[in-house]
């Protein structure tokens, strides 16, 4: 893809989430009046629930850090290293568009932890698939609470797919091993590739950890959603069922893992997070008086402010610790 290629389809998402950003904040009436509601809701956000939050935030980037080390097979990432990456990572994916933080992790590996570049790209892409699957598993279980319909067999077929994904990739990615070798020649890209390939082929002496890092995947995205609802207690929204949260917030967090995000998010994010809403029958208002927008929108800001947060704090550690590869 050529830099102009590039610039245009960054600019594209850029402006697509700036018109979804005004769209959204002026669909229920006043944009001044929305603006209101969410500053209202910031500022009276319950202390404890938003520590409840950044807890169980935490907890998630814990979880997500030790499955770094898992797949990154014998290339074994300190948790030293790898929790503060997973801070950064989250960090970036909250204030780059179209998953330029993925890019810039594998760099990272790298030059923090000693990964291959290909390993380290094998690593990002598997822990995507696990969360598909995890993310479909989690989504299409919450039937048994109330959610029903195409949406469950949607969640319940990405996780299939998922799993065969999983288990298919190097054969995938073998595809275009010989078209890349035409193009690069026998250099560093094509090497890469070919270590990328071999680092996602799930062998017997893999399959554990494997079977370890989807049960990891799991739990994470299961806290994640639990970390939605503190958010909502937060600003004041309760009495929701537990399976719309989930479902709303699933929908939301698939637009962070997608490429089709601008710059912080914004629109995109909150855009999810109305359609995750309304595949649960619930629109308009939310008991506690904020509309979904306004929720999605308070929430969105909590979300990015506490990322950050934990960012900078791994960046620390990292900009302490040095370039060694382990602490």
């Amino acid at each position: 893809m050529s830099k102009r290629v590039r610039i245009a389809r960054l600019s594209i998402f850029l402006i697509a989430g700036a018109i979804l950003t005004y769209f959204l904040l002026s669909v229920s009436g006043s944009m001044e009046q929305t603006l209101s509601n969410i500053y209202k809701a910031l500022k009276k956000a319950d202390t404890v629930w938003l520590l409840l939050s950044l807890v169980l935030f935490s907890f998630t980037q814990l979880i997500r850090a030790w499955r770094w080390q898992v797949l990154s097979w014998n290339h074994k990432i300190h948790l030293g290293k790898s929790l503060p990456l997973t801070a950064i990572h989250v960090g970036l994916g909250h204030l780059l568009p179209m998953r330029l933080s993925d890019v810039a992790l594998v760099g990272l590996f790298k030059r923090y932890a000693y990964l291959p570049a290909g390993n380290g790209a094998a690593t990002v892409m598997l822990a995507k698939i696990m969360d598909v699957i995890a993310m479909g598993f989690v989504v299409a279980c919450s039937f048994a609470a109330g959610l029903s319909g195409s949406v469950v067999y949607v969640a319940a077929s990405a996780s299939v797919l998922g799993v065969l994904s999983l288990f298919f990739l190097p054969s995938i990615l073998s595809l275009f091993t010989r078209p890349i070798k035409a193009i690069t020649g026998e250099g560093r890209i094509t090497n890469g590739w070919k270590e990328m390939i071999k680092a996602t082929k799930i062998n017997r002496k893999r399959r554990p950890a494997v079977s370890l890092a989807m049960g990891l995947s799991i739990a994470g995205w299961t806290v994640k959603l639990f970390m939605f609802y503190a958010f909502l207690r937060a600003v004041g929204v309760d009495d929701l069922p537990m399976w719309q949260i989930f479902t709303a917030s699933a929908v939301t967090d698939l637009t962070m893992a997608l490429p089709v995000h601008g710059l912080l998010s914004l629109g995109t994010v909150e855009a999810g997070w109305v359609a995750g809403f309304a595949l649960t029958g619930v629109t308009g208002t939310l008991p506690g008086g904020l509309s979904v927008v306004e929720a999605g929108f308070s929430v969105h800001m909590l979300w990015l402010f506490m990322a950050v947060l934990l960012m900078l704090g791994g960046t620390a550690v990292l900009l302490l610790s040095g370039r060694k590869g382990n602490i």
